[in-house]
């Protein structure tokens, strides 16, 4: 991919670059050193150990739930016992054609299968080429092992490293990616110390995992947790909520020995004021009550547009039969308050990102939408004190109407 077709591509997927998460290799002087950035708002994280068996090698696991209602827990990382490391991350999407003949997997099941079966990189690409990967629609994994072998699986490229030192972020990559390109601040930065030269230490990989964190000026959000991996020794360095004055470490070898468990990640740490703003701030996705309540706001919103619609239908047919009725633009406007409704509620419970950048992060015409309902309703408010005859329509238009417009409000989207 030349330079020019990237900056191309920066127009039009900056959202993605803006939180993009990291992950990075270095290996110098018989050490090994694996960083991984886990930029989400998540407020739920685990850390699994599950010791190994007959041919099947021990690991640990870290996993995050947004909590919405559909999206499961899923392993996004990890390192086995004997060095190898995985981690997903998201990408530009890109569909394929399915692979005939390659076994199904799926993402969930696709880690575990790398750590409990593979010891190195090799064995982990050979494994995955087995596999139909073509469901990697919008997501890469990032391999490393103890050997300071890498590499990067898409759904339409496997590209294999030796460079001692590497890194990556949100970005689809081939094998003419100019990297020096690609715009992610925080991963050039990275990549910028790993060019100059660090010490071939914990300190010196510690440096660049910081580096490329994220903690953004709104409610401090960014990277949730951190992993800096040993993979010759096995230790395990994590770090919450880009605080990495408070690191907890794992001796992998030791936590397998002590049978499967799991583990809250959160509560292992200290109390971080940044992430507990987070947790206050409400979001479907954090608290399921809300969630269900915008899904029920909607079903009544689409009940009240087809009421809506019949009461149009009636008044043009007695327009048209030249008989007198109700106005029947209170009945037109109602309707598409409630088509605005359900596509604001649509978005709310889909795509998380609009809470922390706004609509215009999906499209900058859907800035108008809450404004719109705003309108819409002072109108409908206005036509009901005047008119008692509509009020069976318009007082529960207007009831469903509220507490969407009292949520723009509170996170920011209601004025273009």
């Amino acid at each position: 991919m030349h330079r020019s077709t990237v900056l191309l591509a920066f127009a039009l997927l900056a959202h993605l670059a803006a939180r993009a998460c990291t992950a990075f290799l270095t290996s110098h002087e018989g050490r090994t050193y694996i960083g991984n950035n886990e930029d989400s708002w998540c407020i739920d994280a685990r850390i699994r150990f599950a010791p190994g068996g007959p041919d099947v090698h021990g690991a640990v696991y870290f996993s995050s739930w947004k909590g919405h209602p559909f999206i499961p827990w899923t392993d996004q990382l990890g390192m086995n016992e004997m060095g190898l490391v995985f981690d997903g991350l998201g990408i530009q999407p890109k569909d394929v054609a399915p692979f005939h003949g390659k076994k199904a997997i799926d993402f969930s099941r696709l880690g575990r299968d790398i750590l409990e079966r593979c010891a190195d990189v090799p064995e982990a690409v050979a494994l995955l080429r087995q596999y139909d990967l073509s469901f990697l629609h919008q997501s890469m994994l990032f391999l490393a092992d103890a050997h300071g072998l890498h590499a990067v699986v898409q759904n339409d490229t496997v590209l294999i490293g030796h460079e001692a030192d590497f890194a990556v972020g949100n970005w689809r990559l081939a094998c003419t990616t100019d990297m020096d390109a690609i715009p992610i601040p925080r991963l050039q930065q990275g990549r910028e110390m790993l060019k100059a030269g660090i010490a071939p230490t914990w300190e010196g990989a510690l440096s660049v995992l910081e580096r490329m964190r994220s903690c953004r000026e709104f409610l401090g959000n960014g990277t949730f947790f951190s992993t800096l991996f040993e993979p010759d020794s096995g230790k395990v360095h994590v770090y919450f909520y880009h605080d990495f004055e408070h690191p907890v470490v794992f001796d992998l070898h030791d936590e397998l020995t002590k049978g499967e468990r799991t583990l809250d990640l959160p509560s292992l740490f200290p109390p971080n004021a940044e992430f507990e703003t987070l947790q206050r701030y409400i979001t479907p996705f954090h608290q399921r009550w809300l969630f269900w309540t915008l899904a029920t706001i909607a079903a009544l919103a689409v009940l009240i547009g087809l009421a809506s619609g019949a009461v149009v239908i009636r008044g043009v047919v007695l327009r048209m039969w030249k008989k007198r009725g109700s106005a029947w633009w209170p009945a037109f406007l109602t309707g598409c308050a409630m088509l605005i409704i359900v596509a604001l509620v649509g978005i709310f419970l889909t795509m998380e990102a609009v809470f922390y950048f706004g609509l215009a992060d999906v499209h900058t015409a859907l800035v108008a939408l809450p404004f719109a309902l705003l309108i819409a309703g002072l109108v409908l408010a206005i036509r009901m004190r005047r008119s008692v005859k509509d009020r069976w329509l318009l007082a529960p238009s207007l009831a469903v109407m509220l507490p969407v417009l009292a949520l723009c409000t509170y996170w920011g989207l209601l004025w273009p």
